[in-house]
């Protein structure tokens, strides 16, 4: 781009070599137009750094947002050797099904670090440790301690 400013400056030269003078209206006319175009060209400059800078910055945060997509869903290689699980762990041509991912969790009571398969965790019922042999999830067996009691 920096080619505009080095035409508007070429112009503005031979304005300046024709000593074009600002009294005379049609002059005057001209050598505004001269100075609104160096104005524009030096505008344009700024703003195609600016978008420079922008198109790196969205490239780095597509890089970032597409590594929490690989850390959150695995990559896609590894989905597509996994068949969909319709919860037997089977697929639809019967053939036996990988699990996906193991989770670490920190009990809330002893502190120690179990690892638990996705598929073993439950909606309805929280995971229990090994350690200790308290629910992860007190807010499910909350509900049903009070049923117990």
């Amino acid at each position: 781009m920096s080619n505009l400013t080095e035409r508007a400056s070429y112009l503005r030269g031979m304005a300046e070599g024709m000593k074009l003078s600002r009294e005379n209206d049609e002059q005057k006319l001209l050598l505004e137009m001269l100075e609104l175009m160096g104005e524009m060209a030096e505008k344009i400059n700024e703003l195609d750094e600016d978008m420079g800078e922008m198109e790196a910055y969205v490239e780095d945060l597509d890089e970032d947002l597409a590594d929490i997509e690989d850390t959150l869903f695995g990559d896609e290689e590894e989905e597509e050797d996994y068949d969909e699980d319709d919860g037997d762990g089977e697929d639809e041509d019967g053939e036996e099904v990988e699990e996906l991912e193991e989770l670490a969790f920190d009990c809330p009571y002893c502190g120690k670090s179990v690892m638990l398969k996705s598929s073993d965790i439950s909606f309805e019922e929280s995971p229990v440790c090994e350690h200790c042999g308290k629910p992860f999830f007190t807010d499910i067996d909350d509900d049903e301690g009070e049923d117990e009691e």
